[in-house]
């Protein structure tokens, strides 16, 4: 998810004027939202439980995300 997060946020980038914490979230944003979706379609499993999941990977992206940001700066 961090992976795919960053591919997002770096084409959103290249799109926008967004600064990279900011492109970098708004990727996982996106992700959020279409992986669980893609994933119920497929498996046939409920779209809150792949929902949970997924934000569940959000949320240690988010966090992986802002130790890197932190990291950057030092």
């Amino acid at each position: 998810m961090v992976l795919v997060g960053m591919l997002i946020g770096w084409l959103l980038r290249k799109v926008s004027a967004l600064s990279v914490f900011s492109s970098r979230l708004a990727g996982l944003a996106v992700l959020l939202f279409a992986a669980p979706a893609i994933y119920s379609f497929n498996s046939g499993s409920p779209f809150v439980d792949a929902f949970i999941v997924y934000g569940l990977g959000a949320l240690i992206a988010a966090a992986v995300f802002r130790f890197m940001k932190t990291r950057e700066r030092a």
